[in-house]
């Protein structure tokens, strides 16, 4: 038995060792790179069989008229591969040169999730399977009108031979084409579609070829299955015994089979982005995802880690729009490279609702703050209405004839007045963030496991998000392994962080000691990866020892009973009793912290009382101990919430805002160009520390003003206005701008 912990040991400290990141483009070398990537302006045009092809050359003459330097065509492996011995190319050879002739660069979206009717004729045991045992048998969706989705296996051999041929013929025969400029090689990487509602039984892939590559994946992890037995709390005698997790119950089984899934997909990816580099090396390969904001795209239903994949990409790219939550993930998972948004949905719509009329001003409003994060370019989807199936007849940036929209002429006017500044925006980036919010695959699961769902981590989340965009506070997300080089930020928000690893809190407990300043929510670490276990106290990990912050008593704020008048302290909450009768006495989901600032900050769901020796305590439920501490440690502070503050704002944001202001402002954290406004949104792009560009965006549901701190004087490229730092800038009802700083 002490062998076996021994080895136990050493695997965990070595095998599962942690992956530090580092840092692959430094700020100078990524204003350098930009020379050899082009800032795109177009729109997705070829999904086969529509547009039809009558209207191929008077469409892309408009398009190139309309000031479009960029056009994306699909290649469908069912489409282009209709039988085993036959290739379908020359509508693509076409298009490419019908594009050549109106000078439009081409990009080719590799389209693998629906299959091809002969692969299962030829591989019937190649069908995704899922939890509850069904065989996914190849259907139509409304995004894969010509059926074959959502394609075979992955771990399938002969599927993935099959896959490989293809995409390789496919590259040999198309890169003939000079105006060929970009390879996007998979089109929002997920596991498959039927699993994007969350549920547990249609979860995939449960079929054989998984399992081996799974007990595969295993073996290489723990290296010996006594290792495994002790972790995930079995008995087996070898690797073909262990079975596919199937339940969530357990945690850290499941856990590791999504993980398995995560690493599948990041197989699939890394071999497409090789092929096209290897077989044509001059062009820009990348695939674009839909950001993991786990809803509707997670580490459980679609398995792709947006972080990990952007390391083998030569940009990063999404399908996006503007907002706290998407764009920020991007850029944060691109670590630094190039990132476009080729799929805007912005003209979307159904048969049973159409799309909206675009307005430039709508466009200035959701691509402009994208800009001022650092997109370096747009497509729309798509140019051309759909006229097959459920998605027409929308999404059009054209009406169903081909004639303009007012989306059309808003489209022309917003690329013809950035034209003249793409190159400058391509060297132009926004200002180091000061502030992090911990995003982990682990955690995310595990939550999964708990709840069923993502919404209260992602309500969590969603919150910090929300409140940094809106104060015009420049945050990034970081994942698990970016925790090993902090130091870029002053404070890191660790919101429901409840699943960690030792070598994430070893990472933590140094930058805190280094001078970084934590705000955790409750539970910190309560469940111990490495072991597969509960930890003893709260926060875990020896946490509580080495800190000396120590949860005394949790519960759940479902089982609290909110205190009477009488036996609140009036002296610290003196407006309780309107939240106690609203909330009332048996407990609910919120709960009410009365803060030693007078004000109210609402916690959720899960609920503790701190005890911390020489810390600060700043808010209470009961008078006994602190539900709220500040402490130092070492050269830096934990904040540290018994309960989750960020799902509470739900409830009401003032407390939360003036807590997050606090904390903030005492680790000299700063908004973009000292904006001094909520919900007037402001940010800077830099070339060599130079201000080159502001994005200024009212929010508010009023006019507005904000007051910036700038050298120079500003212009704005779509209104006009001219603007002087330390000037009250007057802003009406959904303004949004790009400014030029001279």
């Amino acid at each position: 038995m002490n062998k076996m912990k021994l080895t136990i040991s050493l695997l965990l400290l070595i095998s599962i060792a942690y992956q530090g990141f580092s840092q692959e483009y430094t700020r100078k070398e990524l204003e350098n790179q930009t020379a050899d990537y082009p800032f795109i302006w177009g729109a997705q045009y070829y999904r086969a069989p529509t547009p039809a092809k009558e209207n191929w050359d008077s469409d892309m003459k408009h398009f190139s008229e309309l000031g479009f330097t960029d056009i994306k065509f699909w290649l469908q492996w069912r489409w282009s591969h209709p039988a085993d011995d036959e290739y379908y190319f020359e509508d693509l050879d076409e298009l490419i040169e019908i594009a050549a002739k109106y000078k439009l660069r081409v990009t080719i979206n590799a389209i693998f999730d629906v299959a091809p009717v002969w692969l299962y004729e030829k591989y019937p045991d190649a069908k995704q399977v899922m939890n509850n045992g069904d065989v996914i048998e190849p259907y139509v969706v409304s995004h894969r009108q010509i059926g074959g989705h959502p394609g075979p296996c992955y771990n399938h051999p002969g599927a993935l031979n099959e896959r490989k041929a293809f995409f390789a013929k496919a590259i040999k025969h198309l890169k003939q084409h000079e105006n060929l400029v970009l390879w996007d090689v998979w089109n929002e990487p997920e596991l498959s579609y039927p699993q994007r509602d969350g549920a547990l039984d249609k979860l995939a892939c449960y079929c054989d070829h998984c399992k081996v590559e799974f007990h595969s994946w295993l073996e290489n992890k723990y290296k010996n299955i006594e290792t495994l037995n002790e972790v995930w709390g079995r008995n087996y005698r070898s690797w073909d015994q262990v079975e596919l997790p199937k339940s969530t119950l357990t945690f850290k089984d499941f856990i590791d089979w999504r993980e398995f899934h995560g690493y599948t997909l990041l197989k699939e990816a890394k071999w497409r982005l090789a092929m096209t580099k290897e077989l044509d090396p001059t062009r820009i390969s990348y695939l674009h995802v839909v950001p993991n904001t786990t809803q509707p795209f997670n580490a459980v239903t679609t398995c792709m880690d947006d972080f990990e994949i952007s390391k083998h990409c030569d940009v990063f790219a999404a399908t996006m729009n503007n907002g706290p939550y998407f764009t920020p993930q991007v850029v944060s998972a691109a670590q630094g490279k190039v990132c476009y948004n080729v799929e805007s949905h912005i003209n979307g719509g159904t048969i049973t609702m159409h799309q909206p009329v675009i307005t430039l001003n709508d466009l200035l409003n959701d691509f402009l703050p994208q800009v001022g994060m650092g997109i370096k370019g747009f497509m729309f989807w798509q140019y051309r209405p759909e006229v097959l199936g459920f998605e027409a007849p929308n999404w059009g940036v054209v009406n169903l004839d081909g004639s303009d929209r007012v989306v059309t002429r808003s489209a022309e006017k917003f690329g013809k007045t950035l034209k003249p500044y793409n190159d400058k925006l391509m060297k132009s980036f926004p200002a180091q963030a000061e502030v992090a919010i911990w995003k982990s695959q682990k955690n995310e699961i595990f939550h999964y496991c708990e709840h069923g769902n993502f919404n209260s981590l992602a309500n969590s989340i969603n919150a910090y998000s929300d409140f940094l965009y809106k104060h015009s506070y420049g945050f990034n997300y970081v994942n698990s392994a970016m925790l090993n080089d902090l130091s870029p930020y002053k404070v890191l928000i660790m919101p429901s962080a409840y699943y960690l690893t030792q070598q994430e809190v070893d990472a933590i407990d140094a930058w805190v000691n280094k001078g970084g300043v934590l705000l955790s929510e409750a539970h910190f670490g309560a469940y111990n990866d490495n072991t597969g276990r509960h930890n003893y106290n709260m926060p875990g990990f020896g946490l509580d020892k080495k800190w000396g912050i120590e949860e005394v008593e949790t519960s759940t704020t479902y089982r609290l009973k909110m205190p009477e008048k009488e036996e609140v302290n009036l002296q610290v909450v003196s407006d309780v009793q309107k939240f106690l009768d609203d909330f009332g006495t048996t407990g609910g989901k919120y709960v009410p912290v009365a803060m030693n600032d007078g004000t109210v900050l609402w916690g959720a769901f899960r609920f503790a009382k701190i005890q911390a020796e020489d810390a600060t305590a700043l808010g209470y439920f009961t008078r006994d101990y602190p539900t709220i501490v500040t402490k130092k440690i070492g050269k830096g502070k934990v904040w540290y919430c018994g309960t989750n503050i960020g799902e509470g704002s739900e409830k009401d944001k003032s407390g939360f805002n003036t807590f997050l202001t606090k904390i903030l402002s005492e680790s000299g954290v700063k908004t973009e160009l000292d904006a001094n406004k909520k919900d007037v949104w402001v940010k800077g792009l830099y070339e060599k520390e130079k201000l080159n560009f502001m994005v200024i965006r009212n929010m508010d549901k009023e006019a507005s003003s904000v007051e910036l701190k700038f050298k120079g004087k500003a212009r704005g490229l779509f209104s006009g206005m001219e603007l002087k730092p330390g000037e009250d800038i007057s802003l009406p009802v959904e303004f949004c701008d790009l400014f030029v700083v001279e």
